[in-house]
């Protein structure tokens, strides 16, 4: 008996993983978002139908990530994080759900995952802003 279908299962791993960005990946990019990425890429897997390009970018990225830790390239660390990846696994599970965008085709991926990673990325942003002025008045 299942309790969650696998679609929504995907979108709420999605969540989490944009969530672990915010809050917990505030500064730096480490081997535990590397690890969470990877997480939810097997999640990804078993949830929703890929085309096989989408796919292929979606492998080379997860390993370009865990390359860019290793190598400790760490001018290139924020595209590996938690609300990157975060982003592009909901741009994926929304358009496998049929909610918004398309995922047909690489192009489309990349457009909306563009649009959905500068949106996290500002609300990243204003949480470490509101998280600093927080600390402030203690």
């Amino acid at each position: 008996m299942s309790i969650l279908s696998p679609g929504f299962a995907a979108i709420l791993s999605a969540l989490l993983v944009i969530y672990v960005g915010i809050v917990v990946e505030k500064y730096y990019v480490a081997w535990d978002s590397v690890y969470t990425n990877t997480l939810s890429f097997i999640i990804i897997l078993g949830s929703i139908d890929l085309n096989e390009y989408v796919f292929l970018l979606l492998l080379v990225y997860t390993l370009l990530g865990y390359i860019a830790v290793k190598m400790r390239w760490k001018r290139i660390f924020p595209l590996f994080g938690c609300k990157t990846y975060g982003s592009l696994m909901l741009v994926l599970t929304l358009g496998s759900e049929g909610y918004i965008f398309g995922l047909y085709s690489v192009e489309s991926v990349l457009i909306s995952w563009i649009i959905v990673a500068i949106i996290v990325h500002f609300v990243g942003y204003e949480y470490v802003k509101y998280s600093r002025k927080k600390r402030r008045r203690k």
